[in-house]
């Protein structure tokens, strides 16, 4: 299967207490990514729910990426993403579906938070 849009960069996944320089847990993920600020702003309040993002990244449904949504709560447990790679801008996984379920384009939507980036960036 694969993402239904070409990839436009690729990203390195990190799990919970794991950070660069370490090594990352997934490597080299081949992915699209686009911006989603005014949707994930309206989705959510950060002083309710924090289930808010700023970013939508596609990737292949058997990528191993993890989130640690339980309902409307708080979490702190969720894999950061680094985009290219582990020196670029870190995002926090939000939310992670499983789309297109059965079909030749089925993929995993991520969604994603960015944390503060090293400016100037031209990663985003």
């Amino acid at each position: 299967m694969a993402i239904p849009i070409a990839s436009n960069t690729t990203c390195d996944i990190y799990r919970t207490g794991v950070a660069p320089p370490a090594a990352p847990s997934v490597a080299g993920v081949a992915c699209f990514l686009r911006p989603d600020w005014h949707a994930g702003q309206e989705a959510g309040e950060r002083s309710v729910n924090q289930l808010t993002w700023t970013h939508v990244m596609l990737v292949d449904v058997s990528v191993d990426i993890r989130d640690a949504y339980t309902g409307q709560s708080a979490w702190t447990w969720q894999d950061t993403v680094y985009i290219p790679t582990q020196t670029g801008t870190g995002f926090n996984v939000v939310f992670v579906e499983r789309v297109q379920r059965g079909t030749p384009h089925e993929h995993k939507r991520v969604y994603l938070d960015r944390q503060l980036p090293t400016w100037p960036t031209n990663e985003l």
